[in-house]
């Protein structure tokens, strides 16, 4: 039985969004809940650096999504933690790709964070 892009969607932004409730609850859920917007008025690569530059709870963000869009996007299976380490060549590949491949990122990454915003909503925080 074939799933289709939504359920992979969604399988991806369940287990980010239960290990971020579980591991900073509240604060990641609030990042979860303001990235599309941030991403519509910034873009994509700002929000990633803003998300760099920042606490625990963004950093874990930065590493859901890069390897949510290098597993959708890449074929590339990251680990946790993996997708944080590879920010500079993630950042290098946009910068240099075609403005497509840009767009497309950028809507994969909308994509994703539609699942992850209600998924948050559902994930236990473990009383955060």
């Amino acid at each position: 039985m074939t799933q289709t892009l939504d359920q992979k969607r969604a399988a991806l932004a369940w287990g980010y969004a239960t290990a971020g409730m579980q591991q900073h609850g509240k604060e990641y859920k609030g990042l979860a809940k303001g990235a599309p917007a941030l991403i519509m008025n910034s873009g994509l690569m700002p929000t990633l650096a803003f998300y760099r530059g920042k606490g625990r709870a963004a950093q874990q963000l930065l590493d859901d999504l890069i390897r949510g869009l290098s597993q959708r996007l890449a074929g590339q299976e990251l680990k946790a933690g993996q997708g944080g380490q590879l920010f500079p060549k993630f950042m290098e590949m946009l910068q240099r790709g075609e403005s497509r491949d840009y767009l497309r990122y950028t809507d994969e990454a909308l994509e994703l964070l539609k699942w992850i915003r209600q998924f948050v909503d559902a994930a236990d925080s473990g009383d955060r």
